[in-house]
């Protein structure tokens, strides 16, 4: 009996991964690219409080971005604790003067709103709304993407809102919990605010299916493409996912359309960038970091790319290593 069950056992491990080597084989020409590289389009995201953690002027970093990096699509978080530090007292100055250059200049920008956005750690409510009991952090949350709507829905510059950033994955950042309910809401409240506007959200691209955030968008879901990240356990660690698992799952989302909204382009840090040298960091992350990734996601083949780590860019471009942002001129 025991031999016997050893050999249904052994057939079933052979069985799996004779079915697994086949999708190896296979998947690439199942799941073929969507966009040929030379016609993906790139792009960057920019976060003021990045370069505010990094010791940049926001408004220096951004016109140093798109003018001389020559970026001409931006993804730009909405922080509400950076519009709203009062309750019911917004503050513009910063973000109009980013839309303003974009004009300008014929940037296209997605603006990224919600309470939930780019960047660690992820969730950015106001000092005075942490107190708040969650019916009534909603009913402000929702008054704020009113606010942000209203003012920049008839830019010229605004290419699409991005509803919350991987509003799903609940165990990555310090967050409260967001349910489905009232992120439909939101969704909701943008489109009836702005009709003229594509609406997307984000998943992560390794570690979703994506299909509950596009069924609550319908129209686009951007996803990040991350190859290299730090466990606390084993240390850095390279994803070993081959690049039509992405078109694979996209194919599940049917007509909705996927691009990458988080290309990694910079290090994984275990700690606080400020707790290495400059050197330090480019040992985790170089220029040809940046070559392996980017010929990754040409692989993918997704139409768009926002390449995420543009302020760290800079940041080494003040501090005499210029390399990663001289490449960077190269694809944008």
């Amino acid at each position: 009996m025991k031999n016997k069950q050893k050999t249904i056992l052994k057939q079933v491990v052979i069985s799996i991964l004779i079915v697994f080597g086949l999708i190896l084989v296979v998947g690439p020409f199942v799941f073929s690219r969507q966009t040929a590289a030379e016609d993906i389009k790139y792009g960057a995201t920019y976060s003021a409080m990045y370069a505010d953690e990094l010791g940049i002027d926001p408004l220096e970093g951004f016109e140093a971005v798109v003018k001389d990096l020559g970026v001409s699509m931006v993804r730009i978080p909405v922080y509400w604790d950076r519009i709203e530090l009062e309750r019911d007292v917004f503050e513009w100055d910063e973000l109009d003067a980013m839309m303003d250059l974009a004009d300008d200049r014929d940037i296209d920008v997605i603006l990224a709103i919600g309470r939930r956005v780019p960047r660690w750690p992820e969730c950015f409510s106001p000092d005075w709304a942490l107190e708040l009991a969650q019916s009534d952090l909603d009913t402000e949350q929702l008054q704020m993407v009113r606010a942000v709507v209203e003012r920049y829905r008839d830019r010229e510059s605004l290419l699409r809102w991005q509803v919350e950033n991987e509003p799903f994955l609940k165990w990555f950042g310090e967050c409260s919990d967001l349910d489905e309910a009232f992120f439909l809401q939101e969704v909701n409240l943008v489109r009836s605010l702005d009709r003229n506007t594509v609406i997307m959200t984000t998943a992560s691209g390794e570690q979703s299916l994506w299909t509950n955030e596009a069924k609550l968008t319908d129209d686009m879901v951007g996803v990040s493409v991350y190859r290299t990240v730090h466990n606390p356990i084993f240390g850095y660690l390279t994803y070993p996912i081959p690049t039509w698992a992405y078109r694979a799952k996209a194919k599940l989302l049917g007509e909705t359309q996927v691009i990458v909204s988080e290309l990694q382009a910079e290090p994984w840090f275990a700690r606080e960038v400020g707790k290495y040298t400059v050197n330090e960091q480019l040992e985790i992350f170089d220029v040809h970091d940046l070559e392996k990734n980017l010929s990754y996601v040409e692989n993918i083949g997704f139409p768009e790319v926002y390449v995420w780590g543009v302020e760290w860019w800079y940041f080494l471009k003040m501090n005499d290593k210029p390399e990663l942002w001289e490449a960077g001129k190269m694809i944008f």
